[in-house]
C-alpha cells in the first residue's frame, strides 16, 4: 500500500515537473507574443505618407512579427523629431528626410548612424511656379521672392542651388501653406514632388517645375538610423529589423494595390490617385539604387561637400563614422548563399 501511495506520489511530481517544461517549450514559438520584441520607430512628419509603405506592410503582412518584433509607428513633430528620439534612446529606430539631417545631427554630437537609404536621386525637393508667372528657369528667379520653409530639409538644398548659381532671392517662410504661390503673391515656393507636387495638380492647378537636379544638385530621400549604443549592445536586433524592412520594401514594390490599400487604412480619407501617384515616385526611387536601402559612400560625399559650402557641418566631419552598412551586407551575403 505504502508503494503504491509512494508511486502515485512521484508520478504526480512528474506530471507537474513535465507540465512546466512543456509550458517553457511552449512560451518559445515564433507566435508567443511574449518573445516579440517591442521596437518603436520614429517616422519624420505626423500624416499617413505612401513614403512609408515599406513599415505599413511590414506591420500588415507580419514581416515585422516573422523577425520577432512587435513594432509601434510614431509620428515625429518639432519636438519629437526622429534624432532626438533615436538620440536619447527613447525610440529605437528613426526615419528621417535624407542624409543631410544625419550629418547636421551628427555634428551637433547625437549619437546616431545611419543603417539604411532608401530613395537614392530622388529629387523630392523642387521649386513650383505658375505658368502665367513667366518664371521659367532658375534666372527668371532673380530678386524674385520665394516661399521657403525653415527648419526643413528643403531650405539647405534650395540655398545651395542659389549659392551655386549666385541667384540672390527674397526669402518668405511660409512652411507648408500654399496660400500665397497660389494667390500669386509669392511667384516662386519649394515643395515636394510627392506632397504638393502632385496634390496641388490633383486640385487642378497648373504648375511649372525647376529642380535642384537640372543643375547638378541630386538629392536623396529617406534615410534610416538607429542609436550608436544599440548597434553595439544588441546587434541581433538591430539585423532583424533591417531583414524585415528589406522585405516588406521588395513586397510593397511588387504588391502596388496592396501597398494602396495599406495607405488607405491607416487614413480612410486619403486620396487614393494620390496614394497610387506617391507609390510611383517613391518606388522609382527606391530602385535607383543597387540594392535596397544600401548606402553609397560617393552619395554621403556630395551631401557632405554642399553641406560645407553653405557652413552648417565642419569640413573635418567624418562620413565612415556616419552609417552603417554591416547589416545589409550581412543580409545580402546570407541571400545569395545556398
Amino acid at each position: 500500500m505504502r508503494k503504491s501511495y509512494l508511486f502515485c506520489a512521484l508520478l504526480g511530481v512528474s506530471l507537474v515537473c513535465a507540465l512546466i517544461v512543456y509550458r517553457q517549450i511552449g512560451n518559445k514559438t515564433p507566435n508567443n507574443s511574449m518573445l516579440l520584441d517591442e521596437i518603436t520607430i520614429r517616422l519624420p512628419i505626423p500624416i499617413v505618407d505612401g513614403g512609408f509603405v515599406p513599415y505599413y506592410i511590414a506591420q500588415d503582412k507580419g514581416f515585422f512579427e516573422k523577425y520577432k518584433l512587435k513594432v509601434k509607428l510614431e509620428s515625429g513633430s518639432t519636438e519629437l523629431n526622429p534624432i532626438k528620439m533615436v538620440s536619447q534612446g527613447t525610440d529605437q529606430f528613426g526615419v528621417i528626410g535624407g542624409p543631410e539631417l544625419l550629418m547636421t545631427g551628427r555634428s551637433r554630437n547625437a549619437p546616431i548612424k545611419a543603417i539604411g537609404l532608401l530613395h537614392v536621386n530622388a529629387n523630392f525637393v523642387t521649386i513650383l511656379t505658375k505658368p502665367d508667372s513667366n518664371i521659367k528657369t532658375l534666372a527668371d528667379l532673380q530678386g524674385q521672392r520665394v516661399g521657403f520653409n525653415y527648419g526643413h530639409i528643403s531650405t539647405d538644398v534650395l540655398r545651395s542651388l542659389f549659392q551655386q548659381e549666385n541667384i540672390s532671392v527674397i526669402e518668405e517662410d511660409v512652411g507648408f501653406n500654399y496660400n500665397l504661390f497660389l494667390a500669386g503673391r509669392i511667384p516662386a515656393q519649394w515643395a515636394f514632388t510627392t506632397t504638393a507636387g502632385v496634390t496641388l495638380r490633383e486640385q487642378g492647378h497648373e504648375l511649372n517645375e525647376i529642380s535642384p537636379s537640372d543643375y547638378g544638385i541630386n538629392t536623396h530621400g529617406h534615410t534610416i538610423i538607429t542609436n550608436e549604443k544599440l548597434i553595439k549592445e544588441n546587434p541581433d536586433l538591430v539585423s532583424r529589423f533591417m531583414s524585415a524592412v528589406i522585405e516588406a520594401t521588395e513586397y510593397s514594390i511588387r504588391h502596388v494595390d496592396e501597398s494602396v490599400e495599406a495607405t488607405l487604412r491607416r487614413d480612410n480619407k486619403f486620396s487614393r490617385t494620390l496614394a497610387h501617384k506617391q507609390l510611383e515616385i517613391n518606388n522609382k526611387t527606391i530602385l535607383n539604387n543597387s540594392r535596397i536601402l544600401w548606402i553609397d559612400k560617393d552619395l554621403l560625399q556630395d551631401t557632405k561637400d554642399r553641406l560645407i559650402k553653405l557652413e552648417i557641418i565642419p569640413s573635418s566631419f567624418n562620413i565612415d563614422d556616419s552609417y552603417d552598412n554591416s547589416f545589409l551586407k550581412e543580409y545580402y551575403r546570407n541571400k545569395t548563399t545556398p
